[in-house]
């Protein structure tokens, strides 16, 4: 399972003359061959982004039925369970106290969360330099992904 990154999304919705979008969209019209993800707090955060562009039902519909409009899992925060959430917030604190020390944003932290405790074979992202060094997770651009899948 490979997991992406929002900016995947925001390119393809709304940066349609990014140097990226043809490869971009290449990547994501190869989703439905890949095992990929995108992590509810990813979800969450493209949600919050594409809300200044987006019309009040394209955006439920990307919050409630995403997998409709890319061919992808999303998944729960990991560990979420049944048990007290006061437990859980506090060791996903931890966790983020722990890559927000290793000069990461709060975003690319969560990410990063999520991407190890689901034991995922790559990240996707254009933004590479933001986990290179910082996990030992294998980082991929769109274009790396393509390659390395073919």
């Amino acid at each position: 399972m490979v997991l992406l990154d929002s900016n995947l999304f925001v390119i393809d919705r709304f940066f349609p003359r990014d140097a990226h979008f043809s490869i971009n969209r290449r990547f994501l019209d190869s989703l439905s061959t890949l095992e990929a993800s995108i992590s509810t707090f990813t979800l969450l955060e493209l949600c919050g982004i594409a809300s200044f562009n987006l019309t009040p039902k394209d955006l439920q519909l990307w919050l409630y039925n995403f997998p409709h409009v890319y061919p992808v899992r999303v998944l729960d925060p990991w560990g979420i369970g049944t048990g007290p959430s006061s437990t859980w917030f506090s060791e996903f604190l931890v966790e983020l106290t722990e890559k927000i020390a290793r000069k990461m944003s709060f975003g690319d932290a969560v990410l990063l969360r999520e991407a190890e405790r689901y034991s995922v074979e790559a990240i996707v992202t254009w933004n590479t330099k933001d986990f290179v060094r910082r996990t030992m997770i294998p980082v991929r651009t769109p274009a790396t992904q393509l390659h390395h899948s073919s």
